[in-house]
């Protein structure tokens, strides 16, 4: 069965020629329906499907424009050809302009041009379809696109891209995108993006762009080079999300990851990790680094004699003044309970450690102001050093802990090296 086509037409002269001319050059190509007045035509639009719609502008119930756009409210999906009496541009324009696909005079279209106007209408509509479909993605996604030309420069954004970096569109078309250059990256980032899309037509990956208030964020860019039929580039296509919120979401992810939940300090994954930099960065140099292993003297009594919110209320307050005791660039870490490490990233000597232990054991020992009342704990400190003591990050936490122990046995609240050939296993002592 052939398209349907819906002919509306109010001369039965010029209704049964149009017929006889399809019929002569198309056959059962298009199976027309002729109704003579527009409130037929809208009835019939509503209830069956039409490929497209043969329209008199002149009719017993409508004329000119107002045929038009009535048609289209009815059946706004629908491709319609003007068939007027009148040769006027303007008026040609005008129905064009309302949302006609062609407009042909009457007793100037012969068969052929009438299935040729029917079959290009359709097609217009269809490709005009798309690409409404195309603006509507282009303005409506919350995906910041930028379109340049093949020399890079903006030619257009859509909204989404004014959102993202503050830029409206006249500030940036006829610029290049460095304009949005952060100066982050290195001039060799930007060479290997080129080669990329030179190699590949396409390059995605993380970047730092500036917002036009100065501000730099985070943006997952994926840019593709568009190329015509002969292979040559015609422009590239930018399509940038924001990823600000995703990197704060890793940045929390990992600061729960690394970091201990009560004191904000180090847990034992990131200290081990820092430890073994340190180990690595002096032995390329031919320096030293030191581990301090800390306890609290006394902490149980605390525990005991109120609970453990005012316990954790002076773990705070230990991991506070343990931060205040050393460099910016030292790790404290708590490794749980009352136990804590701190890594010197570099001593010049060991009575570095030393006067980073006594600072500590003297930090630790003032008295805790508390919710409950005062309260006071000490601290046993244990020092190991690299390369004296050991090698290796648990050799060198061992070694740490077991002249920690040394330090209680001498009377609790001071500070003792590791003294041993080889750091034993850890054996339990009564704190």
């Amino acid at each position: 069965m052939g398209m349907n086509i819906l002919l509306v037409e109010d001369n039965p002269g010029d209704a049964r020629l149009i017929q006889v001319l399809l019929a002569e050059e198309a056959g059962a190509e298009f199976h027309l329906t002729h109704v003579e007045r527009l409130a037929d035509a809208c009835e019939l639009v509503k209830q069956e499907e039409f490929a497209a719609v043969l329209l008199d502008l002149s009719l017993p119930d409508s004329h000119g424009l107002d045929t038009v756009n009535g048609l289209r409210r009815s059946g706004p999906d629908i491709p319609i050809v003007i068939l007027s009496g009148l040769d006027n541009e303007e008026v040609a324009l005008a129905a064009l302009q309302s949302g006609a696909q062609d407009y042909l005079v009457k007793g100037r279209a012969d068969g052929m041009l009438l299935k040729r106007s029917i079959l290009y209408a359709i097609e217009r509509h269809r490709t005009r379809k798309q690409l409404l479909l195309a603006e509507a993605a282009f303005n409506c996604t919350d995906t910041g696109i930028m379109v340049m030309d093949a020399g890079w420069r903006v030619i257009r954004v859509n909204p989404a891209f004014t959102r993202v970096t503050g830029y409206e569109p006249d500030a940036v078309i006829g610029q290049k995108p460095m304009v949005l250059a952060s100066g982050v990256h290195d001039p060799e980032f930007y060479d290997d993006l080129w080669q990329s899309l030179d190699a590949n037509g396409a390059w995605e990956g993380e970047i730092w762009n500036r917002r036009k208030n100065g501000e730099v964020y985070p943006e997952w860019l994926r840019i593709n080079a568009v190329a015509d039929e002969q292979g040559g580039i015609t422009g590239y296509v930018a399509i940038m999300s924001d990823i600000t919120h995703r990197k704060k979401a890793e940045t929390e992810l990992l600061r729960q990851a690394t970091r201990d939940p009560l004191t904000g300090l180090a847990n034992r994954q990131l200290f081990m990790h820092v430890l073994d930099d340190s180990i690595e960065r002096a032995g390329s140099l031919e320096r030293s680094c030191a581990v301090l292993f800390i306890d609290l003297d006394g902490f149980k009594d605390v525990n005991d004699r109120w609970d453990h919110a005012v316990g954790d209320e002076m773990l705070k307050e230990v991991a506070r003044r343990l931060r205040g005791s050393v460099r910016v660039s030292d790790e404290v870490a708590r490794l749980g309970g009352d136990e804590f490490t701190v890594v010197l990233t570099e001593v010049r000597e060991t009575q570095d450690a030393a006067r980073v232990a006594e600072k500590i054991v003297a930090a630790v020992a003032q008295p805790y102001a508390l919710s409950v009342g005062e309260a006071t704990v000490s601290a046993s400190v244990g020092i190991s050093v690299y390369p004296a003591d050991a090698t290796s990050a648990e050799d060198l936490l061992r070694a740490a802990d077991q002249a920690m122990y040394a330090a209680k046995r001498a009377g609790k609240n001071r500070f003792r090296f590791y003294e041993g050939q080889r750091p034993e296993p850890r054996k339990a002592v009564a704190t």
